[in-house]
């Protein structure tokens, strides 16, 4: 996965995103998004790419030039701007042609209410509608609306994923920001696996602190069939070998 900040890939820690600076890895000389994102095709042979546009995510323009050099590769791009209301997705779709993604992330951070995620849901489709189920801390993250009676408040982690299952969402990212970037290990993994046995045909997808191949491992057991990785692959704690026959 990458974060995208001002054009440059940015090394993503604790969630604290005021802060992030331009990455520095072992796999690339630079923290240009296309760079990077051939680096990753490179070593390790990934098919697909996490992307979180930081700038749309805080209600602001999509690095839509960096975007669009990915889009022009063989990834599949899995992409989160923000768009988890009507108004973000048609913002984002008059810079980017939503077809050509192979994912569209609808983030709970960015949903003011379950109806808003049933709207985008409803447009995005089935397919490519990818629901993130957004924590720090082990607690919900939700816009902050200036609504104390928010609907999302009024559930659990738990009630928040039955919802959007409910919905119609196939797949689901269950990350703990605050885990990201400190190579500690996953903090969600009783919360996967939780959701895994509720929900045995939902495609889980998690991450936040994966250090090592056993990190990998451990969300394997917890029911999880893809991880977000970052910091890992590009300070070499995780590379090439370690992958092989995993």
């Amino acid at each position: 996965m990458i974060d995208l900040l001002h054009g440059k890939v940015v090394h993503g820690k604790a969630g604290q995103r005021a802060s992030y600076q331009p990455i520095q890895s072992v796999l690339a000389d630079s923290a240009e998004p296309i760079e990077i994102c051939q680096s990753l095709q490179q070593h390790f042979g990934f098919t697909d790419l996490y992307v979180a546009d930081l700038n749309a995510i805080a209600g602001g323009d999509a690095n839509v030039m960096e975007i669009a050099q990915l889009l022009n590769t063989e990834i599949n791009v899995w992409l989160d701007a923000g768009t988890a209301t009507l108004t973000a997705l048609e913002k984002l779709s008059c810079q980017i042609p939503l077809d050509m993604l192979a994912h569209v992330i609808v983030a709970l951070e960015c949903c003011p209410k379950p109806q808003d995620l049933e709207e985008v849901f409803e447009v995005v489709g089935p397919t490519r509608a990818v629901f993130s189920l957004d924590l720090q801390g082990g607690q919900l993250i939700v816009p902050d609306t200036g609504m104390d009676t928010s609907r999302w408040r009024q559930m659990d982690a738990i009630g928040v994923a039955s919802k959007a299952v409910e919905i119609g969402f196939r797949k689901m990212i269950v990350l703990d920001v605050a885990a990201v970037g400190g190579g500690q290990g996953v903090w969600t993994l009783s919360l996967t696996k939780n959701l895994a046995g509720k929900f045995p045909n939902l495609e889980i997808i998690s991450g936040g602190g994966v250090g090592s191949v056993q990190d990998l491992k451990s969300l394997a057991t917890a029911g999880c069939q893809h991880a977000l990785v970052a910091s890992a692959l590009h300070d070499g704690r995780i590379n090439a070998v370690h992958l092989q026959g995993e």
